[in-house]
Order: structure tokens, then C-alpha cells, then sequence
């Protein structure tokens, strides 16, 4: 039975039950000072206590113009806008907030925005999921998707607006290896005659630094280090890495071209993928998988290879956890040496060892948080 509590003055029903050991509570506000009132409410709240814990949600007389309690039915979209301002005021990133709002546009697109949110089951993420499958989404795609609604779904469920979250099936593919670019393809690309010389500084620096695409514009600059703060990096830490004189250079000079930019970051980001996505089709054909993050893939596998230090190369690519960071250990050494012959002759000029952490790395102890790009 509903229970009545008392907030500075007002009366609330209080509902109380338990799944499995988590104890779950409503509070229906009775919008009155009065006990004898608030009791007669309490009685009405009872009649429907049952199915206040099965999910279901009611408007009752006191809160609307309505004689009677009805049903109210939380539809898809409903929650998808309560889920999304949730979101803005947990401090989740515009970006990321963008990219959940697209998901689920796309499901909405197919199951319907007026689809009851209760009604949101398995057999419906299934039916969205093969849809998304037969128009010919790449299995990436549709699982970034899966995960925004996996993630909005369990909201839902700790918020008491459904009962229990659906089993949701990711779409299986081959495990994919990290796309780098060997030195010959950097080589072509700092050849093209039509490729300005600020993108192909960009392109420089992000090889050498292992950066995000936004990384250097939402960055500040204390000498030789180049500092981004917690609310801005993916993993929500500091982060701190310290750039050689010529990627210091560099980095100067892509702040400089960006603050005669009068648009946003992301339209200044979106502009330099799309030019290195055109400068790969030129060099490696129309259908290439190469992108500009691919730089980022080859910052980290020139320094494991360079290292042989993988927990260093996490500290410098900014992981939260090694076990990202692992898979760039999984490539063949041989292949490596291969496609970066420039690490190999610097080397050998350098007369650095081939062993361990001194292959190609650090001598001194690093400050902790801090990272190093050469």
C-alpha cells in the first residue's frame, strides 16, 4: 500500500516495492496541505498501486482538468527528449549528445515516434536492426546505433519507465585490425601538388602526436605542452602532452589558420577528413578505408614499434585502459619494420638498442599524467 509523507507542507503518496534486491519508489505529488484530503487522494493512488509498479504511469484528477485518473503513455519520443536533456545536464558532450540524437531518429524512423515506450521490446530492436541491415548499414554503423539505444533503454529502466530493459544483439563481423599508413603512402600524400601546405602540416602533426582531430583546436598551449582539460577529452581526465620543437611549430600554426576561421570546430575537422579522404582516393583509389583518424592508428603503432612499451603508448595516446591500447601490439613486427623502413635507419644511425624499453624510447622517467610526442 502507498504510504503518505509530508514535504515542507504538501502531501505526497509514497510507492514502494522490490526487484530482485533493489528497492524501487514513486512519489505521486497529492497537491494539498490538508491530511483529509491528502487521504482520500491516497486512496485513489491505492487503486491503481499495482500497475504503478508494473511501469504504467497516471495522470490523476489533481494534476490535470480531468474528473477521472488516466493512463499516461509515455510515447518513444517522449522519453527520447527526456533522456537527451538528462543528458545535457549530466555534462555529456555536445558531440556525443549529436550522435545519440541521430540513433535514435534512425530507430524512431522505422518503428515510429508514437510507438508506446513500453512496447520498445527485443522482437522490435530485431525488426529495426535487420531494416538497417537490408538498406546496406555498415555493421559499424548499426551497432553505434545499438549502443545509443541500449544505453537510452537503461535509463528508461532505472527511471522506472519500463519494466525491464530488452536483449539487445549487436550485428557480428570479422574483427578488424586498426588502419595505419605506411611511410610510402605518407610519402605519395606529401607529394600531391594540390594538397595545401597547411592540411598536409595537419596531417604531419597528427602522425606525430597521435591527437584527435579536435584535440589541437580545443587545446591550450603552456610552452612546449599542449594541455587539454577533463571536460573536454574523451575519458572525462587531464590530459597533458608535451610536443617536440617542430610539433610545437605545427600546432602553432593550425591555431593560427583556425582563428582566421569564422566557423565551428567541427566544420573546420569536418574539412580536414574530407580533404584527406579525397588525397587517399588519389592515392590508393575510389574505394579506400583510409581516414583521417588512420593517423592515430599510425602514431601508435611507429611507437610501439619504436618502444616495445605498451604501457607507454597508452600514457600517450590517452586510453583509459591498456587493454585498448593492446591491439596495436598484435601486429607483426616484421610487417612494422617493413612499412616504417624511417624508424629502422633513424635508428641504426642513432645507435639505439633493439631491446625492450630502449628501443627507440625514453631514457628518463616520464611526469606522471604526462605523455611525450617525438
Amino acid at each position: 500500500m502507498a504510504t503518505l509523507r509530508k514535504r515542507r507542507g504538501s502531501w505526497y503518496a509514497r510507492v514502494q516495492w522490490w526487484v530482485a534486491d533493489i528497492r524501487k519508489e514513486k512519489s505521486v505529488p497529492l497537491k494539498t496541505k490538508v491530511k483529509v484530503i491528502a487521504r482520500e487522494r491516497l486512496a485513489q493512488v491505492n487503486k491503481v498501486e499495482s500497475d504503478m509498479k508494473k511501469g504504467m504511469n497516471f495522470i490523476f484528477p489533481w494534476l490535470s482538468e480531468s474528473t477521472v485518473t488516466k493512463v499516461k503513455r509515455f510515447t518513444l519520443n517522449d522519453a527520447v527528449e527526456l533522456w537527451l536533456n538528462s543528458r545535457k545536464s549530466d555534462g555529456i558532450r555536445p558531440s556525443t549528445i549529436k550522435r545519440n540524437r541521430y540513433s535514435m531518429k534512425s530507430l524512431m524512423s522505422i518503428i515510429g515516434q508514437k510507438k508506446p515506450l513500453t512496447g520498445v521490446n527485443t522482437i522490435i530492436i530485431d525488426v529495426y536492426k535487420n531494416v538497417c541491415i537490408d538498406t546496406g548499414m555498415t555493421p559499424d554503423g548499426i551497432n553505434i546505433n545499438l549502443r545509443s539505444i541500449k544505453t537510452f533503454l537503461r535509463w528508461c529502466y532505472r527511471r522506472d519507465l519500463i519494466n525491464k530493459v530488452p536483449h539487445i544483439d549487436m550485428v557480428s563481423k570479422p574483427k578488424s585490425m586498426p588502419l595505419y599508413l605506411p611511410d610510402r603512402i605518407i610519402a605519395d600524400l606529401m607529394q600531391l601538388d594540390w594538397l595545401s601546405k597547411h592540411y598536409k602540416d595537419a596531417f604531419k602533426f597528427y602522425r606525430a602526436t597521435g591527437c584527435r582531430a579536435s584535440e589541437p583546436f580545443i587545446s591550450k598551449l603552456d610552452g612546449n605542452w599542449l594541455l587539454i582539460s577533463a571536460d573536454k577529452t574523451k575519458q572525462r581526465t587531464d590530459k597533458e602532452l608535451r610536443l617536440s620543437p617542430e610539433c610545437l611549430q605545427l600546432c602553432q600554426q593550425m591555431k593560427s589558420h583556425f582563428d582566421e576561421y569564422r566557423g565551428t570546430i567541427e566544420s573546420w575537422t569536418q574539412n580536414l577528413s574530407k580533404t584527406f579522404l579525397k588525397a587517399m582516393r588519389e592515392i590508393d583509389g575510389d574505394n579506400t578505408k583510409y581516414h583521417l583518424h588512420c593517423l592515430r592508428h599510425t602514431f601508435a603503432v611507429r611507437r610501439y614499434l619504436q618502444t616495445r612499451d605498451i604501457y607507454l603508448v597508452k600514457q600517450e595516446m590517452g586510453h583509459s585502459s591498456v587493454t585498448t591500447t593492446e591491439i596495436y601490439a598484435q601486429f607483426s613486427l616484421r610487417r612494422l619494420e617493413m612499412d616504417f623502413p624511417s624508424l629502422l635507419e633513424n635508428q641504426k644511425t642513432s645507435g639505439i638498442s633493439e631491446r625492450g624499453h630502449e628501443f627507440g624510447g625514453h631514457t628518463t622517467p616520464l611526469p606522471v599524467g604526462r605523455a611525450v610526442a617525438f
